[in-house]
């Protein structure tokens, strides 16, 4: 195998680490957040700062980050001859859009004369600086996705205001439902809902009573009742809370939190379902405020400091073409059921937590 010094140890790397093992033998890692005298080490390879690159070995240095562009600048600046620098972005997986274009077209990437140069079928770029480079990428991008001029070509006011619940149903309601229908078996004995018993009914099985509670009282057999103020809270009288889209509307969550616990059974469970990526609800903003936007990390957190945390099971449920559904105002009918089965954590449209006491 041949040696090589790798540029770049972080997410990067990792995502490609097993593809470049397989090819070479990493005998020392350069890397900008490393200070000088710093002694790091992975896996007994040592880990340098860029600055120390001439008391390495000259073998061949792979760059190992998305800002590859800029790494070859900087080794070039460094004194690194052009032969030396190669460039990760051809190891597999592809780490984004750029990589899965260069794939596509066979690109091939080096350096020349210190300046870089992709070739790619029949056409060469020589690339004298970043805004050259980037400016061949978007012709590159926008020639391979044609939805890019869509997106550029929508109008700025969404398609509806109202989640699209003028025509039919919102999106984020499919994984809300999902969530509670995964989770039905809890829905049992007492059961309290947050504002209306829509769920309880749709859900629950072998209910004994059922209640809603809303902070304004609204509503046939309503409890007038505050989950932040703790007003109508009965300690210990509840076997399962369903709380639906309702912390992002509340200040104080810690109090919140605190006055589900004290609402909820001994292993009694609460279902709680917070807006990840979502526009503001206006109905909610202008009655009582709405003031939050959740992660898992987010809601985990918060629920683990007053529930016990092997007792705290977080989720998010979401991803691009879902999530800018719904922020446009699209209807859920207007999707596919294959919509909704890829999961993507960066795009969380739901978080859901299921927390016992």
């Amino acid at each position: 195998m041949e040696d090589v010094i790798v540029f770049g140890h972080g997410r990067y790397y990792q995502s490609k680490k097993e593809s470049l093992k397989k090819i070479y033998n990493v005998i020392a890692f350069i890397d900008n957040a490393v200070k000088s005298d710093e002694e790091l080490y992975d896996e007994g390879v040592p880990i340098y700062n860029p600055a120390q690159i001439r008391k390495l070995p000259q073998v061949t240095i792979i760059t190992m980050s998305a800002q590859f562009y800029e790494m070859a600048m900087q080794l070039t600046g460094l004194g690194i001859d052009d032969t030396c620098i190669r460039f990760g972005v051809s190891l597999v997986p592809c780490y984004d859009v750029v990589e899965k274009t260069f794939c596509d077209l066979n690109c091939n990437i080096c350096m020349e004369g210190g300046k870089l140069v992709l070739s790619c079928s029949e056409k060469k770029y020589i690339l004298t600086n970043k805004c050259e480079y980037e400016a061949v990428l978007r012709k590159m991008i926008r020639d391979r996705y044609p939805y890019i001029k869509l997106v550029a070509d929508m109008p700025l006011q969404p398609l509806s205001r109202r989640f699209g619940l003028e025509y039919g149903k919102a999106v984020d309601r499919f994984y809300i439902e999902s969530f509670l229908n995964e989770n039905r078996k809890y829905i049992r004995g007492n059961v309290m809902e947050i504002a209306e018993n829509t769920y309880t009914n749709m859900f629950g099985k072998n209910v004994k009573h059922a209640y809603s509670l809303h902070v304004n009282g609204w509503g046939h057999d309503c409890i007038k009742g505050n989950l932040e103020t703790g007003e109508g809270i009965i300690e210990g009288s509840i076997d399962c809370l369903i709380c639906t889209q309702t912390l992002e509307c509340i200040l104080d969550t810690e109090k919140v939190i605190k006055n589900i616990y004290k609402l909820l059974k001994s292993n009694g469970t609460a279902l709680i379902t917070v807006a990840g990526i979502k526009q503001i609800s206006l109905y909610d903003y202008y009655n009582w405020g709405e003031y939050w936007r959740f992660t898992k990390q987010t809601l985990g957190k918060m629920f683990s400091r007053v529930f016990e945390r092997e007792k705290v099971e977080v989720f998010s449920y979401g991803n691009i073409k879902t999530t800018f559904a719904m922020l446009y105002g699209v209807c859920q009918e207007e999707l596919s059921s294959k919509d909704f089965e890829y999961n993507d954590e960066q795009f969380p449209l739901i978080v859901a937590a299921k927390v016992r006491k």
